[in-house]
């Protein structure tokens, strides 16, 4: 079963985001900044704060599509059964995850996929159209609901084959990227003027998100349409292909590394920013290495046998071994 690269080249890109914020969520930084670690946190604040965990959503959705379809292509019976049996044990890891890393949304997004499994069999309009109105909702509630809402519009993209037909959607994903990108800095000072006026972080942040996660999504999918830059991303998809191992290994190694440094409360700005960067370089080499001698991270291995079940896991991987390079999602 041929794998998506771009789901791949997506998700290691929203974990290279994404660990940039939860560094500064998990270590305080000393109080005294410098002009450049002042302008770090207004580009952190325009580009990277809550855009990539609104991507993270996206792609939970089409998880979610894609994990249905196959099994039921595979002759399951009971599809269902093993997504339920998926979200218990995100959800468990999650819960552990939560102890290290207050911020965390395994759990979370556990119990919301939850709510997926009524849409599983709706037409695609009225998938679409719920997506709409729950995002528009989240904008004025928050990120749980418009997390929910991304779900349903991953689910919306898994349904119509989006990242399958790349080429068929190509008009719309070009006219989605120049709407998003003209929408940027507007829904950026409302974002702004709305946490000043209420002071209502998350609700703000839900206002900013949207243009600028679609704007990296359609992107980067567009992109993926030339071979060249699909050589190029290859990394960033195997980052990817591990986003759950990954993820969570960026947990340890923060926490280890603020622990054995006395980071908390002392650590300049610039060094939060700068560690980021130097993880992500060493797990795109550890992924690429991992990932020529196994099939997928050792994590997702856990997370699929847990799933299947030892027995039915090995007869998959007997009958067909490229099962096992399906996409693997955190979200």
């Amino acid at each position: 079963m041929k794998r998506m690269a771009t789901l791949d080249i997506l998700r290691g890109f929203a974990l290279m985001g994404i660990i940039f914020i939860n560094i500064q969520q998990m270590v305080p930084a000393s109080r005294d900044h410098t002009e450049l670690e002042w302008g770090i946190l207004q580009l952190l604040d325009f580009a990277v704060n809550h855009r990539f965990f609104v991507i993270f959503a996206f792609l939970f959705g089409v998880g979610f599509q894609l994990f249905l379809s196959r099994a039921e292509a595979r002759g399951e019976r009971q599809p269902r059964l093993l997504f339920l049996r998926r979200l218990l044990i995100l959800f468990l890891i999650g819960l552990v995850h939560h102890y290290f890393q207050s911020g965390e949304v395994l759990a979370i997004y556990a119990i919301l996929g939850l709510l997926l499994l009524p849409f599983y069999r709706a037409k695609t309009v009225y998938v679409l159209a719920g997506a709409i109105v729950v995002i528009a909702a989240g904008c004025y509630l928050g990120p749980v609901i418009t997390t929910l809402g991304m779900f349903l519009l991953g689910h919306w993209a898994g349904l119509i084959g989006l990242f399958k037909e790349t080429e068929r959607y190509h008009t719309g994903l070009r006219a989605a990227q120049i709407i998003s990108l003209l929408l940027i800095v507007p829904m950026y000072l409302a974002q702004r003027a709305f946490l000043n006026n209420t002071g209502y972080l998350d609700v703000a942040l839900s206002v900013g998100a949207l243009p600028v996660s679609v704007f990296y999504v359609t992107t980067l999918t567009l992109l993926m349409r030339r071979k060249a830059m699909q050589k190029l991303l290859a990394p960033l998809g195997a980052l990817g292909r591990m986003a759950l191992t990954n993820y969570l290994m960026q947990t340890v190694i923060i926490v280890s590394l603020a622990r054995l440094l006395d980071w908390p409360g002392k650590v300049n700005l610039l060094t939060l920013a700068a560690a980021p960067v130097v993880i992500l370089v060493l797990q795109l080499l550890a992924s690429t290495l991992w990932l020529k001698r196994f099939p997928m991270g050792p994590v997702e291995y856990l997370w699929r046998l847990g799933t299947y079940g030892r027995q039915r896991m090995n007869s998959r991987l007997a009958a067909d071994p490229a099962l096992e390079k399906a996409p693997v999602s955190i979200r």
